[in-house]
């Protein structure tokens, strides 16, 4: 079996993998992390644990848990992947955006692949048909974007995330879910235009956590399921141990 662990900046998530088949999963906050991953040792055979981490590699740690089993770090430096990389430095590219990538071409091998992740960070990573990985762009989030207003104003308040369909709003609030939710949108929308006056045939994958807030919003999009990183990071562990 396969251990699959995804840590984001907000909360950390837990897979266990029979082959291609998900048995289970779970979401944990980063603190409790190592005891959960101690109890569950203990009762399951694990043949390989693999970790994508935005916040710390815990390579070292899972080492010592999982005796018996591989561990593998998205950092390791001879780890194989399914694109050829075209970035600067691949050690300087973020873990999720590897397993993002490396889930984009796993699923639609040969095309333009356009990710997407609306998470904490919109993180946009391109990957061309020849399946070579070109980099991509970085910017606030939904909720950095309603933090940092409330934050950094003295009058603006603290709002949750709602999305209004309007142009203009008629009071402080509605402005500000307006001013954030457009500014997404024509962020996302712009991004895509510019990419598809070279790729016409792109391919658009809109993935995260608060990926749905983008349904309907952006045109001929595919919009993965909450699981395509970690499915991402279980085929890298079959394309390393082949």
């Amino acid at each position: 079996m396969n251990y699959i662990i995804d840590i984001g900046n907000t909360r950390v998530k837990i897979y266990l993998f029979e082959r291609e088949k998900i048995l289970s999963r779970e979401v944990v906050s980063e603190s409790k992390l190592l005891n959960k991953v101690k109890n569950e040792s203990k009762s399951i055979k694990v043949d390989f644990v693999i970790v994508s981490s935005v916040t710390k590699d815990y390579k070292k740690e899972l080492s010592i848990i999982f005796k018996n089993s591989k561990v593998i770090s998205l950092s390791d430096k001879n780890l194989k992947f399914p694109f050829k990389n075209n970035y600067k430095s691949i050690s300087s590219l973020g873990d999720d955006r590897k397993a993002l990538s490396s889930a984009a071409v796993f699923k639609y091998p040969n095309l333009n692949n356009l990710v997407i992740d609306l998470g904490s960070c919109i993180t946009y990573d391109f990957i061309d048909s020849a399946n070579t990985y070109h980099g991509g762009a970085i910017s606030p989030g939904l909720s950095f974007r309603y933090r940092s207003l409330s934050e950094f104003t003295s009058n603006l308040p603290s709002l949750e995330i709602r999305y209004i369909d309007k142009n203009f709003g008629i009071n402080t609030k509605e402005s500000m879910h307006i001013g954030i939710s457009n500014g997404i949108i024509s962020e996302v929308n712009r991004f895509i235009n510019n990419l598809k006056i070279d790729y016409p045939d792109l391919n658009v994958i809109i993935t995260g956590g608060d990926s749905m807030f983008l349904l309907n919003k952006i045109k001929n999009a595919i919009f993965a399921d909450q699981d395509f990183l970690a499915i991402g990071l279980n085929n890298i562990i079959k394309l390393n141990n082949d």
